[in-house]
């Protein structure tokens, strides 16, 4: 990234430097939602411009000095992990880590150095059969593992999902995957919402006025066992909010601008015992579960990688992304 809305490719960057753990020579990179806020200009860039974005990849290993991969291994690494000491890490929040380690730069790079730590608590070996799209897609599927896990799913149990972006319809994959009874979407996009139903979901245009609490409740009954708030959007929030029935676990998962303030009516978590949940990231045990969902195809991902482009082409993939259709929209680095 150069300038706001701006994306094009460097020659001569040097290589990052290695002592240990793995270099990796980077195969496919996901454009992530929060890239692309920062790519718009919503979102302050963590590091001046310009700068080497992107964190959802696979690769290939081309130097390692631990036993766990060699030279030539397909891998894919999540973009942090926690140091595995702290209260934290300890008490099972990882994400919330104040010492994670990290990758070397972006994974729009030709090459990432990767430590030791990083690499064996959140890497893992990409099997021929998984594509390199696949494996980029396991972190943000590990944030879903989270997510899900957090409001204590179980199957069994039905789930409305508002919101069909991207990470909407990893939980409605994984909802399906994990033995909901039912998976409901409401999502305004026409593209999203087929995608969805493609997937197993009930699918509903809230733009058209009805009610989709009422929905949700004439298909399953009391209420949804969870709702999940997957666009970031105050509304989304209240609807969340709105279809909530008798003990229902609400993830507010798409993240709000700081300091938006929601209103949540007292008689909700006094007398119908709902709940609010969040969470941000992911933790390497869901990254694990990720992987090995990937790897032993309890989950098909292939769906959601909308566009793949060189990385000369790195504007026109950036603009992809703006598109309704648009789910996962992938850079190839074309020396592989």
């Amino acid at each position: 990234m150069i300038d706001v809305n701006k994306v094009e490719p460097r020659d001569g960057l040097p290589e990052p430097e290695f002592t240990e753990g793995v270099l990796v020579k980077v195969k496919m990179t996901g454009f992530c939602a929060t890239d692309v806020k920062i790519i718009r200009g919503f979102k302050k860039p963590y590091r001046p411009l310009p700068m080497i974005f992107g964190h959802e990849f696979a690769g290939e290993v081309v130097k390692s000095t631990i036993d766990e991969y060699q030279p030539g291994d397909r891998i894919s690494v999540a973009p942090f992990c926690g140091c595995g000491y702290c209260a934290y890490c300890m008490g099972g929040e990882e994400q919330l880590c104040k010492s994670k380690s990290h990758f070397s730069s972006g994974t729009t790079a030709s090459l990432v150095a990767i430590g030791p730590h990083l690499a064996k608590k959140a890497g893992w070996k990409v099997p021929e059969d998984v594509s390199w799209e696949e494996a980029a897609m396991s972190e943000p599927l590990a944030c879903v593992v989270l997510s899900m896990r957090s409001v204590n799913f179980q199957p069994g149990e039905s789930v409305l999902i508002l919101g069909a972006g991207f990470m909407g319809q990893l939980h409605v994959l994984l909802a399906k995957a994990w033995g909901a009874s039912r998976v409901m979407v409401s999502e305004p996009v026409v593209e999203r919402r087929e995608l969805a139903k493609s997937f197993g979901a009930d699918v509903i245009n809230p733009d058209d006025g009805a009610d989709v609490g009422e929905w949700a409740r004439s298909l399953c009954g009391e209420g949804p066992d969870v709702i999940i708030a997957a666009a970031g959007f105050k509304g989304v929030a209240d609807s969340a909010l709105a279809a909530a029935g008798a003990g229902s676990r609400i993830h507010l998962f798409g993240g709000m601008p700081t300091g938006t303030i929601i209103e949540v009516p007292a008689d909700l978590i006094h007398y119908k015992r709902v709940s609010l949940h969040g969470t941000s990231g992911f933790r390497s045990v869901d990254v694990q579960t990720a992987a090995d969902m990937i790897k032993g195809h309890a989950i098909d991902l292939s769906p959601l990688a909308t566009y793949k482009f060189s990385v000369d082409q790195a504007q026109e993939a950036f603009e992809a992304t703006l598109k309704p259709e648009s789910q996962r929209v992938f850079l190839e680095n074309p020396e592989f």
